[in-house]
């Protein structure tokens, strides 16, 4: 007979696609692509949870995976209750999740977001939703802001930077609505906001707002924002922070790259960190140079 210790066993695949599609699916050490978010409901949901999960789909429109059925053996809070989370997570090859779950009496309209390292539960933080508004209650407000495009978020409050469970939560946030990595942006492209405020009796509000520019007779055009929707107030709830071993694992950073950023960093006289720039070569120089040499606009043309 086996051991109930034994490994699990390792996929291999029998193909180069098979091989390329596993090796993208392993953990990076620098994330560039957006994080996919799963969307999925407990044994138990309500009217409030399963609006909120669309809306939240909607604003993560092709990078998300929704799950329409329940799944009563899902706890993310509980010992073992992560497994069936783990699959989907593996299934979808998702980064990030949503998790809607009801009960009346303990936990209404309980919204749990958390993150997954090597399809790894890595933590979570319960949300219990209050004073709900849908993204059609607002209008055609939300048909100026392009879908799934990447938002601009502002975090408010200082529990953001004191409280550990704000921390992990801002962290959760960030990582599911932030879209890909990019080292450039044009803000004009930027047509959304996201805003989350912290207030000093323990609960967080959730508002996205539309970003217009109108014009303000200077270069600078007149921002105005209106307010589109999701809206949500919430307390927050139970937290799981990461174990241990897993937050070392995903917190290892790469020699090469630690390497490429020392090699660009240099100590000043007064132990001062200098950064070097590196800029391509200029073109169109050349003119500047012919309009200094006067000597061959001043000689006299023959007529």
């Amino acid at each position: 007979m086996l051991s109930s210790s034994a490994p699990a066993a390792k996929k291999v695949a029998k193909t180069n696609k098979g091989r390329r599609e596993l090796q993208r699916r392993q953990p990076h050490r620098k994330e560039i692509a957006a994080k996919s978010l799963l969307c999925l409901h407990g044994g138990c949901t309500s009217d409030v949870l399963k609006s909120l999960i669309n809306d939240i789909a909607m604003m993560k429109y092709g990078e998300c995976h929704k799950m329409n059925k329940k799944n009563a053996n899902i706890r993310p809070f509980e010992g073992g209750g992560e497994v069936s989370l783990e699959f989907y997570a593996e299934k979808s090859n998702a980064s990030t999740f949503a998790f809607a779950s009801h009960q009346k009496k303990k936990r209404p309209n309980s919204l749990t977001l958390g993150r997954f390292y090597n399809h790894q539960l890595y933590d979570a933080v319960e949300l219990l939703v209050e004073n709900f508004e849908q993204i059609s209650k607002f209008g055609k407000v939300a048909s100026s802001a392009t879908v799934g495009s990447k938002p601009c978020m502002l975090f408010l409050g200082d529990r953001f930077e004191t409280d550990s469970t704000m921390k992990m939560l801002k962290n959760i946030i960030t990582d599911i609505f932030r879209g890909r990595v990019v080292s450039r942006i044009n803000l004009k492209g930027i047509d959304r906001s996201i805003v989350v405020s912290a207030t000093d009796d323990g609960k967080i509000l959730f508002r996205q707002f539309a970003i217009k520019y109108k014009k303000s007779g200077t270069r600078l055009p007149l921002v105005h924002l209106d307010e589109m929707g999701p809206r949500f107030d919430a307390k927050v709830g139970r937290a799981r922070p990461p174990p241990v071993d897993l937050e070392r694992e995903a917190l290892k950073v790469d020699k090469r790259i630690l390497k490429e950023e020392k090699a660009q960093l240099d100590n000043g006289g007064i132990k001062d960190k200098v950064g070097k720039i590196h800029v391509q070569k200029q073109t169109g120089l050349e003119d500047v140079n012919r309009a200094r040499n006067l000597k061959g606009g001043l000689k006299k043309r023959r007529v």
